[in-house]
C-alpha cells in the first residue's frame, strides 16, 4: 500500500517528549459498513505502524451488518494474522451512533480513540491525545484532520494553524479561524485549542468520563447531528472540547457517505430539545419542516442533563462560542420575504458551496416555506441579514449597480458600510439608505429569474415587500 506524501508538523511538537510508561492504553474503534478494502485496512496498518505498542491495546473493528463479499470471509482470512485487532459485528444495521457503542461497550482501553474507517494517522498522532487525556481526564481530544485527496490519495492538509468548529443556525458544522482570545489563552504553539465543537469522526476520550456524561445518545438514528449534540453537552457538562495541534491524522472525504443522513433531521431535532434551551427557536425559523420532525423520546436525555446540573445554552454561547453571532428574530423581521405585486415570490440566496458564500446576487424564486436559501431576518440595525450558514452575510449594493449583492456582516455596529443599510417602511417599502432608491421586484433580469433591483422610488406594490406573518 504506497504512502503519499505527509506534510510537515509543527516543529516544536516534534521536539515533545513522551513518557510511554506514564499514559494510559486506548482502545482504537473503527465502524465501517460497505467500506472499500484498500482505504479500511490502510485505515488499520496506519494504526498499528503509527501507534506505539505499549499504548496501543487493541483496535475493534465494527462491521455494521456489511453486505459485500469483500468484507466476510476474506476481511477475517486476513486480520487473523494481525496482532491487536479484533472484529465484531452487528446482527442488524444499527448505524454509526451504535455501531461506535457496540466497539465501546468491549474496549479494554482506558482511552477510546474513535477513528472513521478512511484515514492514516501521522507520526506521534496517539500520544499528544493521551498525554493530554492524562492531564486532563474530562477533556476530549481531537487531532489536527488533514485532507487527504479522493482522486490521488494525497495530502492536501497543512502544518499551519489549525481551525476550530462552529456551527450555523441550521445546526450544520462549520469550520472556523482560531480566535483571537483563544490564540491569548495559549502559551505555546503544542498548546491544545478549546473549540465550540467537533467534526464528529475522530477523538479520544477518557472510558469512565465516557460513560458519565452519558456515551452517545442512542436515541439517534444511522448517522448526522450526534458530534453538535455531544460537543454541547461536553461543555455545559463540565468537560472541554479540545483539538491538539500535534496530533494529525489524514482523512479521505468520500464523495458519497456509506451511512444515508436520512435521520440526520431528526438528530439534531433531539439535540436541540434537550440542549439548545429557548434558542432552539432560532433553529426551528430557519427549519420550519423541523417543528414536524419525530424524534422521539428525549426524557431520559433531560434527565442527563439535570442529573449532571450541566449549564443552559446562553453560558455556552456567551463563554463557549461568543463570535456566532445570535440572530435577534424580531416578529415581522424575519422569514421569507415577499413582494407584493410579485404574488408568491420571494428574496433567494443560494450561494454555489459553503466556500463561496459572498459575493452572489440575491433573486427572486417561488417563496417554498421551507427557511434555508429563502430566509432573512431585517436588524434593528438596518441590515438585512441572510444568517442561515455561517459566516453571516448581509445585502449590499455595489457603486454604479442596481442589484443586491451579499457581503460579509460587520460584527461592530459602528462598522455597518453605508451600503448594507436599509430603512423598511411601514408600509413595507424598501428603500437602499445611501442612494435613496427603492428595491423593486423585476421579471427575468438574472439568468431568467427575477430579481430585487434599485429603482426610483414610487408607489408600486412591486416596490412592497413583507415578511411572512407581518401585516
Amino acid at each position: 500500500m504506497q504512502r503519499r506524501r505527509i506534510k510537515p508538523r509543527i516543529a516544536k511538537c516534534k521536539e515533545k517528549k513522551y513518557n510511554y510508561y506514564n499514559l494510559p492504553k486506548t482502545s482504537v474503534i473503527i465502524a465501517f459498513y460497505n467500506e472499500a478494502w484498500s482505504t479500511l485496512l490502510r485505515t488499520v496498518h496506519s494504526v498499528l505502524e503509527t501507534s506505539p505498542d505499549i499504548l496501543l491495546e487493541e483496535i475493534i473493528l465494527v462491521d455494521d451488518y456489511s453486505d459485500k463479499d469483500h468484507l466476510k470471509e476474506a476481511l477475517e482470512n486476513y486480520l487473523a494474522n494481525l496482532r491487536k485487532v479484533r472484529l465484531i459485528r452487528a446482527n442488524k444495521r444499527e448505524g454509526l451512533v451504535r455501531a461506535r457503542l457496540l466497539g465501546a461497550s468491549v474496549a479494554r482501553g482506558d482511552v477510546l480513540t474513535f477513528l472513521d474507517c478512511h484515514c492514516e494517522c501521522h507520526e506521534e498522532w496517539l500520544e499528544p491525545l493521551l498525554e493530554r487525556i492524562k492531564e486532563e481526564p474530562s477533556a476530549v481530544v481531537c487531532p489536527v484532520i488533514d485532507v487527504i485527496d479522493w482522486n490521488t490519495f494525497e495530502f492536501l492538509g497543512n502544518a499551519g494553524e489549525p481551525q476550530i468548529g462552529g456551527f450555523d443556525w441550521r445546526l450544520v458544522f462549520t469550520w472556523h479561524v482560531v480566535p483571537e482570545r483563544e490564540q491569548q489563552h495559549r502559551r505555546s504553539k503544542t498548546d491544545v485549542i478549546r473549540s465550540p465543537t467537533m467534526a464528529g469522526g475522530l477523538f479520544a476520550v477518557n472510558k469512565n468520563y465516557f460513560n458519565y456524561l452519558g456515551s452517545y445518545d442512542t436515541g439517534m438514528e444511522v448517522w448526522g447531528g450526534e458530534n453538535l449534540e455531544f460537543s454541547f453537552r461536553i461543555w455545559q457538562c463540565g468537560g472541554s472540547l479540545e483539538i491538539h495541534p500535534c496530533s494529525h491524522v489524514g482523512h479521505v472525504f468520500p464523495k458519497q457517505a456509506p451511512y444515508s443522513r436520512a435521520k440526520a433531521l431528526a438528530n439534531s431535532v433531539r439535540a436541540a430539545e434537550v440542549w439548545m434551551d429557548s434558542y432552539k427557536e432560532l433553529y426551528y425559523h430557519r427549519n420550519p419542516h423541523a417543528r414536524l420532525e419525530p424524534y422521539g423520546d428525549v426524557t431520559e436525555r433531560k434527565l442527563l442533563r439535570e442529573k449532571l446540573k450541566c449549564k443552559d445554552f446562553k453560558w455556552y454561547l456567551e463563554n463557549i462560542y461568543p463570535e456566532l453571532h445570535v440572530p435577534e428574530d424580531r416578529p415581522g423581521f424575519f422569514g421569507m420575504l415577499k413582494n407584493r405585486g410579485m404574488l408568491n415570490y420571494c428574496f433567494d440566496y443560494n450561494p454555489p458551496s459553503e466556500h463561496e458564500i459572498t459575493g452572489h446576487k440575491v433573486i427572486l424564486y417561488p417563496c417554498h416555506g421551507m427557511g434555508q436559501n429563502q430566509f432573512f431576518e431585517y436588524t434593528s440595525h438596518n441590515e438585512i441579514r441572510y444568517n442561515t450558514r455561517q459566516p453571516e452575510v448581509c445585502a449590499a449594493v455595489d457603486p454604479g449597480t442596481d442589484f443586491l449583492k451579499m457581503y460579509l456582516c460587520e460584527d461592530s455596529i459602528q462598522n455597518i458600510p453605508e451600503n448594507q443599510k436599509f430603512i423598511l417602511r411601514e408600509d413595507g417599502v424598501l428603500i437602499h439608505k445611501q442612494t435613496q432608491k427603492c428595491l423593486q421586484a423585476e421579471s427575468n433580469v438574472e439568468n431568467g429569474y427575477p430579481a430585487p433591483l434599485l429603482r426610483p422610488c414610487s408607489n408600486s406594490e412591486y416596490q412592497k415587500w413583507f415578511f411572512i406573518g407581518r401585516n
